[in-house]
């Protein structure tokens, strides 16, 4: 019989616990790499498909590099590092934001741009550097703003160009995500290069802002100097613009509170029978989603009258036509041979979506991912909905109150 060495066993049985013990308080004293682990752990067992565009070696990569810098982290570091690995999945419907207002945890720039043909322009501006509303936003700091863009990118959760663009201005307006992504440096000032509209360039300091400056600060937008008659009301409307065409606004995929889809479905109907329109216009422009199904009674009316008198259908898309409201651009489409006129959308047709969330346990921030696939047209391999007839962007129609998709096919004969 062989002796055995107790000894050894003892000093094996401690370097277990003390192993174990080490491992628990690791944890106990970071709570970050406790979040990090739970986010990852709960995505990647809820999520329909996390390494749909990613592997999970280069996952597993990143949360490693997040995992060592954890305990140094600042809250909105950490914030940053999980949008920056979520950017990864290619998921835009999988985000994340904090569970009660942004303000409480970043500090806000008092600005916001919009993307135009000839670049970005600054449409809100505190109202102490109002003087530079609606010039080109060139710079932060000399980094140009094409580079700030790209970079931007890496902490953002979006599919394609158009959603990236959508997102930019949201992103860049706080002082961390600056930091975070190497722009500023922490603590320096913020300096935004500007070129009006008659080629001059100068730069102006624009201040961060706390939860208590936002709530007290006085901000300016750009004016339109002709607001158009297709300016965006409510969650729907309609109107004739002329004696030939109908138009209906549709911005958001859920029921108006004062005015039933059903009751709106039959003021629409009423006044197309009693005219003879010979176009109808559906604008989705607007539109980020909600529920598809709420506009389907109005496509199969439409359907129903185009057959006993019938009119084209043109359909606005853009940028902010996204989730649902691509299924129901789609279902137009279809059913009713419509024309897609604008740019390209923010949503894709074939994405994840039907969305469901998490609360980190010790991080105030709410974690939403996908739990389905939606294939709406089988082997779409674009990464937007694109339009049969591209309409530029340009910043002086704006101004002007121009709309020129709209102005376009009314233009178009037959």
């Amino acid at each position: 019989m062989k002796k055995i060495n107790y000894l050894a066993i003892i000093f094996f049985l401690m370097n277990i616990l003390t192993a174990c013990s080490i491992s628990s308080t690791s944890t106990d004293s970071n709570p970050k790499l406790e979040d990090l682990d739970y986010f990852c752990d709960v995505l990647e067992r809820s999520h329909k498909n996390l390494y749909a565009n990613i592997s999970k070696n280069e996952f597993e990569i990143e949360k490693q590099k997040i995992a060592e810098k954890t305990a140094e982290m600042s809250d909105s570091d950490f914030y940053y590092s999980l949008k920056h690995l979520l950017s990864m999945v290619g998921d835009a419907h999988t985000n994340i934001a904090f569970i009660d207002s942004q303000y409480k945890h970043l500090n806000a720039l008092g600005f916001a741009v919009k993307k135009y043909s000839d670049g970005w322009h600054l449409m809100m501006l505190e109202k102490e550097n109002e003087q530079y509303l609606g010039c080109k936003l060139l710079a932060i700091n000399d980094m140009d703003i094409n580079d700030i863009f790209t970079r931007a990118k890496e902490i953002m959760s979006y599919e394609n160009e158009a959603w990236a663009e959508n997102s930019f201005s949201n992103t860049i307006n706080f002082r961390e995500p600056l930091e975070y992504l190497g722009i500023i440096e922490k603590g320096e000032p913020i300096l935004l290069k500007v070129e009006d509209s008659s080629g001059n360039k100068q730069s102006f300091e624009i201040k961060s802002m706390n939860e208590q400056e936002v709530a007290g600060a006085k901000i300016s937008s750009v004016v339109q100097k002709t607001t158009p008659k297709t300016v965006l009301r409510g969650v729907y409307s309609a109107m004739p613009l002329d004696k030939s065409c109908f138009y209906i606004q549709y911005n958001s995929c859920r029921e108006a509170p004062e005015l039933s889809m059903k009751k709106f479905v039959s003021s629409v109907s009423n006044e197309i029978k009693e005219n003879n329109y010979k176009k109808v216009i559906i604008d989705l422009r607007y539109n980020s989603g909600g529920n598809s199904r709420i506009f389907e009674p109005m496509i199969s009316e439409l359907s129903k009258l185009q057959k006993d008198s019938y009119f084209k259908v043109y359909t606005i898309i853009g940028k902010n036509t996204f989730s649902s409201a691509i299924i129901n651009a789609i279902q137009i489409k279809e059913q009713l041979h419509s024309i897609l006129v604008g740019i390209p959308t923010g949503g894709n047709v074939n994405s994840y979506g039907e969305l469901k969330s998490f609360t980190l346990k010790n991080t105030p921030v709410t974690v939403w991912y996908s739990t389905k696939y939606f294939e709406l047209i089988k082997g779409y391999e674009k990464d937007s909905l694109y339009p049969d007839i591209y309409v530029e962007q340009i910043f002086e129609n704006y101004l002007n109150g121009v709309d020129r998709e709209v102005d376009m096919i009314l233009e178009i004969k037959g």
